[in-house]
């Protein structure tokens, strides 16, 4: 049996090796994406700090041992062989799946109204920004002011198609950081943003075939299951797809002939529009009621369901605790809620 060693990085995260094999494949096998260039050790690009462990490196020669405590050395991912577990420092590492982060000027390239208060925003992504950023459907980006006051928007398109990237804001009439993000983007030909961000993302081909996916999204949500189910669709993926929209009165919904138009094109996309104030919405014909309330009553079982969701913390919390009650696992439940405004258990 081959021999195998651990490596711990950043005292975080922990990869296996295989004896004989540098440091930086074993990284680049186990997902990681760090610093490196010719694989040599002549650049020292891979340069990382061992803390403790035993290695061997080609080039430059080295045979070094760390015991626990002891003073840290310098070596480099590409030549250097574990002959032990060892510890290591890495600056820069991305973790599977995680993307760089980068700051950039986008060009505005249009801003329409699509309700009373809600405007789809363009951005247009410079040729060499084009080429060096990416992101994962689902996640979002933030709009720097030229005070440096900041807001986060979910990315409303598909990383899959387009260099222009699309935002959905809603304008709050006595909210001083929304009239001043939208006073900015209505009178300026440019913006900075900095993106991707967010771990409630999804891949297309990281999915199993027969995981059912749910994107559940009140208000501007949509933006971000916006992107999930475009990025689903570009892929031709055969889960089913449910997509749940909950908006207080009807004309909230500011977009819904686009996902009622991707349930008529394709059998495996739901659509279930829900509006919570039908008092409030002359002529509305569709389901009533609280969003949570709609989705479970849905579902008699959630084996093998991964849920996608946006809205306020307590929409998603409130979600959360309505699948859990049928046996729901929270592991399977994702938003970005559960970083930004954690609750105490």
């Amino acid at each position: 049996m081959t021999e195998r060693f651990v490596i711990s990085i950043n005292e975080r995260y922990e990869i296996t090796a295989h004896a004989g094999q540098p440091i930086l494949d074993s990284m680049v096998a186990a997902g990681y994406k760090m610093r490196s260039s010719c694989r040599n050790g002549v650049c020292e690009i891979c340069q990382l700090t061992l803390m403790q462990g035993s290695i061997i490196q080609r080039y430059p020669e080295l045979d070094l041992s760390i015991e626990e405590g002891h003073k840290s050395s310098q070596v480099f991912a590409c030549t250097a062989v574990p002959r032990s577990d060892i510890r290591v420092k890495i600056e820069g590492l991305l973790r599977p799946g995680e993307l760089l982060v980068k700051k950039l000027v986008c060009d505005i390239s249009a801003v329409e109204q699509l309700s009373d208060d809600v405007y789809r925003v363009r951005l247009h992504l410079p040729v060499t920004g084009r080429q060096a950023i990416e992101f994962h459907a689902g996640q979002y980006l933030e709009i720097i002011l030229p005070d440096q006051r900041r807001a986060a928007f979910s990315i409303g398109s598909a990383p899959d198609f387009s260099s222009d990237v699309e935002l959905h804001i809603r304008k709050i009439p006595d909210g001083e950081m929304s009239l001043a993000i939208m006073d900015h983007l209505l009178n300026n030909p440019s913006v900075e943003i900095e993106l991707p961000k967010g771990d409630c993302y999804l891949e297309a081909g990281q999915l199993n075939p027969q995981t059912t996916i749910v994107l559940a999204a009140a208000s501007t949500g949509f933006s971000q299951i916006k992107s999930m189910a475009e990025h689903l669709l570009a892929n031709q993926v055969s889960n089913p797809i449910h997509i749940y929209w909950g908006a207080r009165v009807e004309k909230d919904f500011y977009l819904e002939k686009l996902p009622l138009q991707w349930a008529s094109e394709h059998t495996n996309v739901h659509v279930h529009l829900v509006v919570s104030e039908p008092g409030n919405s002359p002529g509305w014909a569709g389901r009533t009621g609280l969003l949570p309330t709609a989705l479970v009553a849905d579902f008699n079982s959630f084996d093998d369901v991964e849920i996608f969701t946006s809205g306020s913390p307590a929409m998603v919390y409130a979600l959360l605790d309505a699948c859990e009650e049928k046996g729901f696992e929270e592991s399977h439940m994702h938003a970005d809620v559960f970083a930004y405004a954690p609750r105490n258990k």
